[in-house]
């Protein structure tokens, strides 16, 4: 039992250690027709250094946590372009969640 203990204050006191709710995480969402290296690469060597430009790198360091990509694949530009118009009118963009 004391084992199980010690495992459990050890994992927690590992977790928390590492979250800071203080940072901002960033995530680049890809356009259509992006394979998943350009959309990494336009994480890593482009909005990175966008934020870091434009807000400097004290800022960068002290106030975000993580810049990757969230990786939307792609079907092919008439999929893709299907998938847009789909999205577009059925009111199922990006633009509409900020209703709820």
């Amino acid at each position: 039992m004391k084992k199980i203990v010690l495992f459990l204050l050890l994992f927690i006191s590992v977790a928390f250690s590492t979250i800071n709710e203080c940072k901002t995480d960033i995530y680049f969402g890809n356009g259509i027709l992006t394979v998943r290296e350009t959309a990494k690469n336009n994480a890593f060597k482009v909005l990175k250094p966008a934020i870091i430009e434009k807000f400097g790198l004290d800022y960068y360091n002290k106030h975000i946590g993580k810049v990757d990509y969230a990786y939307n694949h792609t079907d092919g530009m008439l999929a893709d372009l299907l998938e847009s118009f789909v999205q577009k009118t059925d009111g199922t963009g990006i633009e509409y969640l900020n209703i709820y």
